[in-house]
């Protein structure tokens, strides 16, 4: 198995950037406008999700309108340029294969990729011996590596059994559903260190515990995601391409070329609906619609006022999907002082804070600089975040510097992007179903009510807490749309 070095996220950061000399994302013009607007569809956060809802809306000539609580498009992407011409992607920032959507929207904006990243050996602690080590494209010098790779062949046996668009049919949906992946991988691993290694590698790409996700919902991740494989690569995998300037370049070009229909600073509060459409109400504004697609995090869509009030099922299951937390570190140096000890950048290491890293450099035509990217997931992130931010600083480099050497110590720039912190995200890369919520819930996750329609990446059924899992669901929620107005059924989309 090719260790999962490098997340993904959907991560960003509202951090003020000013001091580091950071390009400010676009942002539409604030003009004078009236209180009250109507359009065809009103489509509510400006992320990758409402962004590809208003793109395939508008191509069909509908009217819409966007609006967004933050100052700026992008959503959990969110790009900041430093100085010396490296940039930094305090939320999501890689694409691979058969991630298509996102690939697309790259190449249909005029935005380029470059490869990530990753020559050189990677630093891992080890199973039954746990020891930091360095290891090259054999792992089978890692002391107990044997036993996780054991514990992905079997959840990936369990994952092939699985229909990624409805995982509750699966003959033994109601138990898995109900065994947390902390009591499957204790009867499952005979090896404390296994499974805290086992458990840590795959519970990450959901930012949550072993104790709060069920087998089920994380054997349907992996199935959605293209298996193990997919998900931990770097060539032919997840983490194989970068956006060059960064991914919230493709963001802002999709905004510029759609034009006035953005609407920022307009957090919705309540939305009245019914067979006739729905009012969208914000502080200060309001916009009458036949539609209105939301594509808010669920947690945060469920603290939306609803006139009349949602179908229990809706109300249930956003009750029950949470988001996880993360917190990404970003390590600016003068160069990528790592390589030249042979190392890659990508390191594992289940037993402390910082459990991953990754060589986030950009080209060097674009800057000489070096970026390490950290992760620190789940209980290490609720554990460290009360920290004061010194401390909290000093305690991550000192873990970075077990593994890459004293120049780690000292970063020329220092970026950490905790999106629980933010207002309206409250959580990265994603939500998670609790258990027993995916089995219960089934379709709820994803259903229209009436004029009221769901998108983001929580919802995906192809690469969920991904960028290119967004871009799906918006498109997906274009088409029941369009379909809906033609009096046709929508196809089947992410």
């Amino acid at each position: 198995m090719a260790i999962r070095m490098t997340r993904r996220g959907m991560l960003g950061s509202g951090l003020a950037a000013a001091a580091l000399g950071v390009a400010r994302p676009l942002r539409a013009a604030t003009t004078a406008r009236s209180s009250h607007e109507r359009c065809d569809v009103c489509v509510v956060g400006a992320g990758f999700a409402g962004l590809a809802a208003a793109r395939a809306l508008a191509q069909a000539g509908k009217r819409v309108l966007v609006l967004e609580a933050r100052n700026r498009v992008g959503g959990r992407v969110h790009t900041v340029t430093l100085k010396n011409g490296a940039w930094i992607d305090l939320g999501g920032q890689w694409v691979g294969p058969t991630q298509d959507r996102f690939y697309a929207f790259i190449k249909e904006t005029g935005c380029a990729t470059y490869a990530s990243p990753h020559a050189g050996e990677t630093v891992v602690r080890g199973v039954t011996k746990p020891e930091l080590m360095r290891v090259g494209e054999d792992w089978s010098t890692v002391p107990g590596y044997d036993l996780v790779e054991a514990v992905e062949a079997k959840l990936t046996e369990l994952a092939a059994g699985i229909d990624a668009d409805a995982p509750w049919t699966h003959p033994e949906a109601v138990r898995l559903d109900g065994l947390t992946l902390a009591e499957w991988l204790r009867a499952t691993v005979p090896n404390e260190n296994a499974q805290q290694y086992a458990g840590q590698v795959i519970s990450d790409y959901l930012c949550a515990s072993p104790d709060e996700l069920s087998i089920l919902h994380t054997a349907w991740f992996v199935k959605a995601c293209g298996g193990f494989a997919m998900l931990n690569g770097f060539d032919g995998g997840a983490q194989q391409d970068r956006v060059v300037g960064g991914a919230q370049v493709v963001a802002d070009r999709v905004a510029a070329a759609l034009g006035d229909i953005f609407r920022f600073r307009k957090p919705v509060r309540r939305i009245a609906w019914g067979e006739t459409g729905v009012t969208v109400h914000s502080d200060d504004y309001s916009v009458e619609a036949a539609h209105v697609v939301l594509t808010a995090p669920p947690s945060l869509a469920g603290a939306i006022e609803y006139e009349p009030c949602l179908p229990a099922s809706r109300t249930q299951v956003t009750q029950r999907w949470p988001q996880g937390i993360v917190i990404k570190v970003q390590m600016v140096y003068d160069e990528p002082f790592w390589r030249h000890d042979g190392l890659s950048g990508t390191s594992f290491d289940y037993q402390s804070p910082i459990n991953e890293t990754a060589d986030s450099s950009t080209p060097e035509d674009a800057s000489k600089a070096g970026v390490l990217t950290g992760f620190v997931h789940s209980a290490e992130a609720r554990r460290i975040a009360p920290l004061p931010a010194a401390e909290r600083k000093h305690l991550l480099l000192a873990d970075i510097a077990k593994r890459f050497g004293p120049k780690a110590l000292s970063p020329v720039h220092y970026m950490e992007a905790n999106w629980t912190t933010e207002s309206w995200t409250r959580g990265c890369f994603a939500g998670f179903l609790t258990p027993g919520a995916t089995y219960l819930f089934k379709t709820a996750t994803r259903d229209p009510i009436g004029p009221i329609h769901w998108a983001g990446t929580e919802s995906a059924t192809a690469w969920p807490s991904f960028i290119d899992g967004a871009i799906r669901t918006g498109e997906r929620a274009a088409q029941e749309i369009l379909a809906a107005r033609a009096g046709a059924p929508a196809a089947a989309v992410g």
